[in-house]
């Protein structure tokens, strides 16, 4: 295509100038800017916002010849100014508008005026334009033109053309654009003459494409929101980009010239010019040119807009998304597809199809709008509340892949930050099956949406059973598979529901734009949208499950152009790493298929096979759950696997539940794990490796179904051979299996007749097996009880048996109504099939098995603390003000609570945080957190302090007091009481004033420590523990002075008379130290009393802390740390509510409680709701707060 001047009133077109002109950078293309002064079919030169390029590019051609009709002349006196300068005095320092000899009326008069001598010169000139006729083209292979495709449909021919000033677009592009559905952006614009001679105005329209694809050797490239001129006579596919973009895209005359001096600078081109032209064809620089004219575009009135409409609107530019990568994985694809057999016509057409829709395919997140289908909406149940979660303990591999995909959803739009959103669910990190193999790969994050899809109401869609559309590829030779990239952050959800489907983590409450993984809708919607985009398609030469999809096809390449430009169609996209494009085998929903039949994924197989046998009832129903996947294909299933189901219904029985988290919590040795269960184990995975592969269905077959039953399982096979084989012996015929059943009678069913149970494995065969079945040829039945062939026989005039014994047998034989067959009698023996699946293995049944099991429920403990679980959600300010509001809302009784300024909290007027009487499972979640743990597991009274320091509800103390006696662990460690000594005892009045002390024996822990050396104020109740490997008085001593250096000489020490204690070694440090030693009567321990408190405090903690961590007894010296701390930071009774630490040191104690809340809440007066039980005691606690001079 190319655009040829011609000058006006009459003037000649000679031969360009050869002279160059610099003044106008935007002269033309081959004349615009620095060859402003050439003309002909190198281009137009036009001198845009007042350059010379323009006027001396008009008059180049006169010039030349010397012509000069219609020419005025010039002279160096009469010479136009630069461009740039201003219009009044000529000068390059100001434009006209600031010139200081100039009025503003001047200045708007003179821009007027060049405006006006622009389009006048504009008017004088039209362009020709030269549409290639397709008819007959070179032989060469570029041709000037390029492989294109418009909003997904491909043109015939896209020229890029340096002579054209604008582009054009064929009619007939259009009208295939609109017959596909496109909504297309055209708008009307004043008449352009685009015709013969006559110069009929027929260019009334401009179009402007969402996309349009060039194919490149490197790849496509993309051209966004490009405008066209539509030529309205012309109904071919026939597209032309002008030299604008061309120079937006680079194109430069002189980069060209100088690449082509570089392979040489002396061309003979007299032979070349005509060796590509086919016989007969007239040589010409283009072949097949129809001239046409075309009126200049009106352009914008302001003086330095100089960029045509295209210039505006085109967006050359390569997707966001790295297409370069796409292209390099979709390469490698191509050279799989040839290893495989794809012929080479094949690969370049497979190269070409990919490069054209290359931008159907992703390997990451990109800027790319979702799939254009109606979004998912859902709707929610009548009453439902909001429901947020709170955010989950995650490890730090964890979080930091939670950053990364989060921060990369935000990115690309498919989340957005929602603080105050009302619904919040917690994401699921689920470890991908590419982790075992490469260990930089990322898990999987999911959305636990369960309480949220209690709330809403289910999306009913029909899902495909996959046997049945396995069953329709009877013929497939070659395939290819194509996988959605991020499946359902493809998919649109509605902004009414976006909101319901919001997550939680530790940086806050995202809400999803997109369909997030874990809805209990997703599965059907996104069915929905596969019968949708490919509906036609569908069943004919293509299979789909979900974002999984299998194409099968003689003309393979043409189908898979048809399904990724309905790809292109819908802005579906596709993941280049798992899609496969040619071949005669592929995996696809866990089966190998090909042309010889269908099997099962070899990983999978052997994953199982190779599964240690289970420990746990959580294992166990894994391996069945996946070896269930294949029973289709495993011949006696029922029978091999019988004994595992069993143990599995004995578990149920135990736990109440068959969920995986809390079989996984019961041990198969404690539920009656034997050699039989064993045997059935061992049965299976042999099985597993004995698989046997299943034939396609060819309805030119016979299909023949063998059913067989014994005493406890039934069986049934379905098979087909070649047509004619039926009449041959039936050890000779070609059986191809399509099928197995296999069952077993349970409860009334197992009390039936032989004939019953063989006329009920022919029913549930038929039911189950009915897309195999129901065929026009019909099929033959075989059974090897005679009485079935006069019962079932759908030919037999009458039965043999009385009707009251084959009721039930006649209306199962209603059933097959609907199914043309024929039954058949076969001796036992040679019912090979049947045989298999009821009794190759089966033995002799015991009575004994039939008796039901007795199994004693066993109480199940938690393996982990219950505040590691990853289901315990830790409490919060959030929490507690939502149930505080919806008590108020409710009208419940406030109990005299009231809302303060700090926290916005309900608190009372003691200050402790009001918790409403209904919120019964926040009640309970401060119960663990007030006794578990780190809390030590004390005793229900400093339980039900701990809480009362905090919180405020009526019933605490009754629920405190049932929680702790119904503590597993504590009912384990619970202990006697100590006894209190006869006479009188030492007594302390201030801190640090009287120090017990005594040795308490361990089992030898880690490191070999055995003895745990209790050290306690007498007043305070403070206590140290220290960790020793004999029971010795050097260890006594250092111990006493470590206590000396910290807090002070002790003038009062109390302990045994223990060797480790009367000694001199502590004699002599109790003389220097100036302190008086007091030693208890010998064999009364209780004399000691208040440190064998604390012994006895320590055992319990430490026994109730290795039962909840199911920690080894060894392992105790590292929860020792764990122990002291929850003796000394427990508030006591006898202290008022204060503890320990608090009394001994005046620094705040606390418990794991004091992290729920704001510091600000806790900062009360610290008398304010303590309990003053002794007079005494009151008075020594102020005096610690009061008087601090005097501690010690």
């Amino acid at each position: 295509m190319t655009w040829e001047y011609i000058a006006p009133s009459g003037a000649t077109t000679q031969t360009p100038s050869t002279g160059r002109d610099g003044g106008g950078d935007r002269g033309g293309a081959g004349g615009r800017g620095q060859q402003s002064g050439r003309r002909g079919r190198g281009g137009r030169g036009r001198g845009y916002g007042g350059g010379r390029g323009g006027q001396e590019g008009a008059m180049a051609p006169a010039a030349a010849t010397g012509d000069t009709s219609g020419t005025p002349s010039t002279s160096s006196g009469d010479r136009r100014p630069a461009r740039g300068s201003c219009l009044k005095c000529q000068s390059t320092d100001h434009q006209v508008r600031e010139c200081p000899r100039c009025t503003p009326e001047e200045a708007t008069r003179l821009l007027r005026e060049l405006r006006e001598r622009r389009e006048a010169r504009r008017s004088e000139s039209v362009r020709k334009l030269n549409i290639v006729d397709t008819s007959k083209r070179l032989k060469s292979d570029d041709r000037g033109s390029v492989a294109a495709a418009i909003d997904g449909i491909a043109v015939t021919a896209l020229m890029l053309d340096t002579g054209a000033d604008t582009s054009l677009v064929a009619r007939g592009v259009l009208e295939a654009l609109t017959q596909m559905g496109k909504v297309l952006r055209v708008n009307p614009v004043a008449g352009i003459t685009l015709s013969p001679v006559g110069k009929e105005k027929i260019m009334t329209r401009i179009v402007t494409f969402d996309e349009v694809v060039l194919t490149t050797s490197a790849g496509p490239l993309m051209l966004r929101n490009l405008s066209f001129y539509v030529e309205e006579d012309n109904g071919s596919m026939e597209v032309i980009v002008g030299r604008p973009i061309m120079r937006l895209l680079g194109y430069s005359t002189d980069k060209l010239l100088v690449e082509a001096r570089k392979v040489r600078p002396d061309w003979e081109l007299g032979v070349a010019q005509s060796d590509n032209l086919e016989p007969g064809a007239a040589p010409a620089a283009t072949p097949g040119m129809r001239r046409l004219y075309a009126e200049p575009p009106m352009l914008p009135d302001e003086e330095d807009s100089v960029e045509r409409h295209e210039t505006r609107t085109a967006t050359p530019t390569m997707h966001p998304t790295n297409l370069t990568e796409v292209i390099q994985y979709l390469e490698k694809k191509v050279e799989i597809a040839s290893e495989m057999g794809l012929t080479l016509d094949g690969q370049a057409r497979l190269t070409t199809i990919l490069h054209v829709r290359a931008d159907s395919f992703r390997v990451d997140f990109g800027n790319d709008p979702p799939v254009r289908v109606a979004p998912m909406q859902v709707h929610l149940k009548a009453g439902a509340e909001p429901v947020r979660a709170q955010p989950r303990r995650y490890s730090p591999t964890d979080r930091e892949f939670l950053d990364r995909h989060t921060r990369a959803l935000l990115d690309h739009g498919l989340v957005y930050k929602n603080h105050r959103s009302r619904w919040a669910s917690a994401p699921r990190i689920v470890r991908k099956k590419e982790q075992d193999s490469d260990p930089t790969a990322d898990p999987r994050m999911t959305i636990d949406t369960r309480s949220v899809n209690e709330k809403t109401e289910p999306m009913p869609w029909p899902m495909p059973v996959l046997d049945v559309v396995i069953g329709e590829l009877e013929g497939a030779r070659f395939f290819f598979v194509l996988d959605w990239f991020r499946g359902y952050w493809q998919l649109p959800l509605h902004p009414d529901s976006q909101e319901l489907y919001s997550f939680v983590t530790h940086r806050g409450i995202y809400t999803p734009t997109r369909v997030p993984m874990g809805v209990t809708d997703a599965v059907a919607y996104c069915q929905g949208v596969v019968e949708e985009i490919f509906g036609d398609l569908l069943g004919h030469c293509m299979l789909a499950w979900l974002d999984d999809n299998i194409i099968t096809e003689e003309a393979l390449l043409d189908v898979l152009d048809q399904v990724l430009a309905r790809c292109e169609q819908y802005g579906l996209k596709l993941h280049a790493k798992k899609c496969t494009f040619f071949s005669t085998k592929v995996k696809w929903c866990g089966r190998i298929i090909s042309a010889d039949g269908v099997t099962h994924c070899p990983e999978r197989v052997q994953g199982l096979v190779e599964m240690q046998r289970p420990r746990t009832a959580g294992e166990l129903q894994q391996f069945v759950c996946a070896a269930n996947w294949m029973r289709q294909s495993l011949p006696e299933y029922s029978r091999i696997s019988a004994a595992l189901y069993e143990a599995l219904d004995r578990v149920a029985q135990v736990v109440g539940s068959r969920k995986k988290n809390q079989l996984s919590k019961v041990r198969l040795e404690d539920v009656n794990w034997g050699d039989a269960e064993v045997a059935s184990f061992e049965a299976v995975r042999t099985a597993l490796l004995k698989m046997v592969p299943l034939a396609h269905p060819n309805p030119t077959m016979d299909v023949c179904l063998y059913t067989d039953a014994s005493q406890d399982f039934w069986g049934a096979a379905v098979t087909q051979l070649p047509a004619g084989e039926a009449q041959r012996p039936l050890a000779e015929q070609d059986h191809r299996p399509l099928a197995f059943l296999s069952g077993r009678f349970v409860g009334a069913a197992s009390r039936w007749s032989t004939i019953k149970k063989e006329a009920y494995a022919i029913v549930e065969a038929t039911r189950r097996l009915e897309y195999l079945l129901l065929r026009p040829r019909g099929f033959r039945l075989y059974t090897d009880h005679r009485n079935l062939v006069y019962i079932f026989n759908p030919y037999a005039t009458d039965g043999t048996m009385a009707r009251y014994q084959a009721d039930k047998l006649q209306r199962w034989a209603l059933s097959l109504m609907s199914f043309q067959y024929i039954i058949d009698h076969v001796p036992g023996d040679v019912n090979v099939w049947g045989d298999l699946l009821s009794r190759w293995g089966a033995g002799q049944v015991r009575e004994d098995e039939h008796e039901a099991t007795r199994v004693a429920r066993l109480a199940v403990v938690e393996r982990v603390s219950p505040l590691e679980d990853p289901e315990f959600v830790w409490p919060s300010e959030t929490e507690i003000k939502a149930v505080q509001d919806a008590a108020r809302e409710a009208a419940q009784d406030l109990e005299g609570a009231q809302q303060t300024g700090e926290r916005e909290l309900m608190v009372m007027p003691s200050g402790q945080v009001w918790i409403p009487a209904d919120a019964e499972d926040l009640r309970q979640r401060l119960c663990v957190i007030a006794h578990t743990g780190a809390s030590g597991h004390r005793g229900a009274q400093t339980t039900q302090r701990a809480l009362e320091s905090v919180f405020y509800w009526k019933t605490l103390a009754v629920d405190v007091a049932a929680f702790v006696g119904e503590c597993l662990h504590c009912m384990a460690t619970a202990s006697g009481r100590i006894s209190r000594p006869f006479g009188e005892t030492l007594v302390a009045t201030k801190p640090n004033e009287i120090l017990h002390f005594d040795y308490l024996s361990m089992v030898e822990g880690d490191g070999g420590v055995k003895y745990v050396l209790v050290l306690k104020d007498g007043m305070s109740g403070y206590v140290e523990l220290v960790a020793c490997l004999q029971a010795t008085a050097d260890t006594a001593c250092q111990a006493l002075i470590d206590w000396f250096k910290r807090f002070g000489v002790v003038h009062q020490w109390v302990s045994d008379q223990g060797a480790h204690f009367r000694n001199q070694i502590v004699e002599r440090l109790q003389r220097a130290l100036g302190a008086q030693h007091h030693f208890v009567t010998a064999y009364t321990p209780w004399a000691n009393g208040t440190v064998e408190v604390v012994n006895r405090e320590v055992l319990k903690c430490m026994k109730a802390l290795l039962s909840e961590r199911r920690l080894a007894i060894r392992d105790w010296p590292a929860l020792l740390p764990v122990v002291q701390a929850a003796l000394n930071s427990m508030p006591a009774d006898r202290l008022g509510g204060k503890s320990p630490l608090t009394a001994f040191t005046a620094l705040p104690g606390g418990t794991q409680l004091t992290s729920i809340l704001h510091p600000a809440i806790l900062r009360r007066p610290l008398s304010t709701g303590l309990h003053r039980r002794s007079k005494n005691i009151w008075t020594v606690s102020a005096w610690l707060w009061t008087d601090s001079t005097r501690r010690w």
